[in-house]
């Protein structure tokens, strides 16, 4: 177990986060749009179109869950999008690796700082719109810690995609537009289920992030089935992303 030590890499993930201005624009960016949308915009995506808190009157963060998964695919590859492969640029990845520890720890340690940093962005932007909703209207606060608890395993799930993309990549860059665009594919498949048929539908819908959140958690409802099935993407993220090092650990 000495080996397997993880919190001092957790630690070093957020230090180095803060330590970059993409980290600090990221996160001022995501505290100030989503509320944004909630309130202007509201989510103009799927077949039910829902209204912004101004339009629609109603006292619910429903509208602001909702572009969760859409706006955590861009945030979350730009904050994780140097897990590794600025280690790989910089040339620190192989003094990382010298380190007695295990693979596995480091990936897990990385994997921690970035979640408990995105975690806390979506507590900040979510309290501040649910503050204010609360403030004009009687809010169902239940469905706000709810909707929090989903989003933490949500982002889980994000941040263990974007960090194996970054450990495949050398370029920061790259690491970016790869994570991006595939949790992007994974936000659109449910909008693609109509043109296809009932098996094929049933399957990409059940293999979206986007249909596991917005069909319980951001409507206030806790489903272990989309509980399990982010843990699993998560596992199965964490267990690329230590391949992945690990491989190229024993070159």
């Amino acid at each position: 177990m000495g080996g397997f030590r993880v919190l001092p890499f957790a630690r070093r993930e957020l230090r180095s986060a803060f330590e970059s201005p993409v980290a600090y624009v990221a996160i001022a960016l995501f505290v100030i749009v989503l509320p944004a949308l909630f309130f202007f915009l509201g989510y103009p995506v799927g077949r039910v179109p829902l209204p912004g808190l101004w339009e629609g009157g109603q006292a619910s963060l429903i509208v602001l869950f909702h572009w969760l998964p859409l706006l955590l695919a861009l945030v979350v590859p730009a904050l994780t999008m140097g897990a590794w492969s600025e280690e790989r640029r910089s040339g620190t990845e192989e003094l990382l690796l010298t380190y007695p520890v295990r693979t596995g720890a480091v990936v897990l340690g990385k994997f921690l700082g970035a979640w408990v940093l995105t975690c806390l962005m979506v507590l900040l932007a979510v309290m501040s719109a649910a503050i204010t909703v609360d403030q004009i209207g009687e809010l169902d606060w239940n469905t706000v810690w709810v909707g929090l608890f989903g989003s933490a395993f949500l982002v889980a799930a994000y941040v263990a995609i974007s960090q194996f993309m970054s450990s495949l990549s050398g370029e920061q860059l790259v690491a970016f537009l790869i994570s991006s665009l595939l949790l992007g594919l994974f936000w659109a498949l449910p909008l693609f289920v109509r043109i296809f048929p009932g098996g094929a539908a049933s399957f990409l819908e059940a293999a979206s992030p986007t249909s596991h959140f917005l069909g319980g958690a951001a409507r206030g409802v806790i489903d272990v089935r989309d509980l399990i099935y982010f843990a699993l993407v998560t596992v199965l993220g964490l267990v690329a992303g230590t391949l992945s090092i690990e491989r190229r650990r024993w070159r």
